[in-house]
Order: C-alpha cells, then structure tokens, then sequence
C-alpha cells in the first residue's frame, strides 16, 4: 500500500447533522431508556453500539463507511469508542490482521470517550503515523504465529488525552467544544 500524505486532523466538521443523529438516535432515546430501567429497577447494560459511533463519526467527518468491506471503519478513519478512562480496543483477526495493522499505520483514528451515560462525549483525533512507532509496528511485530484466535490490543485513554487533538467535546447532548459550534438559543430564529 502507498503510504498517504498526512492532513492533520478534520477541520470541517458538520455539528448540526452529526447532532441529530445523536439525539434521534444514541443521547434521546438512551435517556429514555434509563428512565424506564430505574422505574423497573433494572441496570442498564451499556450506552451505544459501535456502529451508532461509526454513523455519528461518518456523519460529523463527512467520511462514508466500508463496513461492507472488512479493515478500516470508515474511508479515512478508524473509529473507537470507550468509557472514559478505558482503553480503545483494536481486534485484529487471522487472515486479515496484518493488512488491518498496515491500514492503521496509514489512516485516522477517530476516539470517542463516553461518560454518565452520553453525557460527556469527547472526540480526540490522531492518525496512524502518529502512533506507528508506539503501537502498530510493535503489534505487528508481536502479531501470533500461530495465530490461535483473535489477536487484540489497545491503546490507552491516556495516551489519546495526551497526544490526540481534541475535536469536540458535547456536555449533556449540547457542543460546549468548540466554542466556535456552540449555538445560542437567542441568536436562532
């Protein structure tokens, strides 16, 4: 594979569609549920699959999927989601783990930590060269052999805190980063 230019990361970003995504589709309706759950005194099992991620970061990056195809989430990104404070999971499977770790090396990594059910999200972005060294070579250089199953990894949330750039940033469904995306209610007719 030709090794990509490095762009940096996204830089227009459409808030006001990947918004309504979210709360038609993750923060509404999982604010629905927990209400229901706590009336039942059930426990919520978890708040977004990776796929709602994967749409919402297409949406917000402008960025279509290829998830019909196996590798990369979306066409220039990696998309991954986690509690805050966790790490960002990356699976790598028998016949296509090795290309998958050359993918990685060449795209953009989108990562989402999630707290108090959506709502705290933040969006930190870094590309693969930026993690080449720490990360995919060494994994590809421990890569099984034999491989007897799923060969996964992570990256960990502080390391995305403190080397990825910030994109965004919702506090209870709204953008509160950055501020440039904050809408004021008194300005919209």
């Amino acid at each position: 594979m030709r090794e990509k230019a490095y762009k940096g990361p996204p830089t227009e970003l459409d808030f006001e569609k990947a918004l309504m995504f979210f709360h038609a589709y993750m923060y509404g309706p999982l604010q629905g549920k927990l209400r229901l759950y706590a009336a039942r005194r059930v426990r919520s099992a978890g708040a977004a699959m990776s796929s709602d991620w994967e749409v919402f970061a297409s949406i917000l990056v402008n960025d279509l999927g290829r998830k019909l195809a196996a590798g990369i989430d979306l066409s220039n990104n990696e998309v991954k989601s986690a509690l805050e404070g966790a790490g960002y999971e990356y699976q790598y499977h028998k016949n296509t783990g090795r290309q998958k770790l050359a993918d990685d090396m060449e795209m953009g990594h989108l990562f989402f930590a999630h707290a108090d059910n959506l709502r705290r999200v933040n969006l930190s972005y870094s590309h693969g060269s930026q993690m080449r060294e720490e990360f995919f070579e060494k994994w590809l250089q421990e890569f099984p052999n034999p491989y007897r199953q799923r060969y996964r990894r992570s990256v960990p949330f502080q390391w995305v805190k403190q080397n990825g750039t910030l994109l965004m940033t919702l506090t209870d469904g709204e953008v509160t980063f950055p501020e440039s995306a904050r809408t004021d209610p008194a300005t919209q007719i």
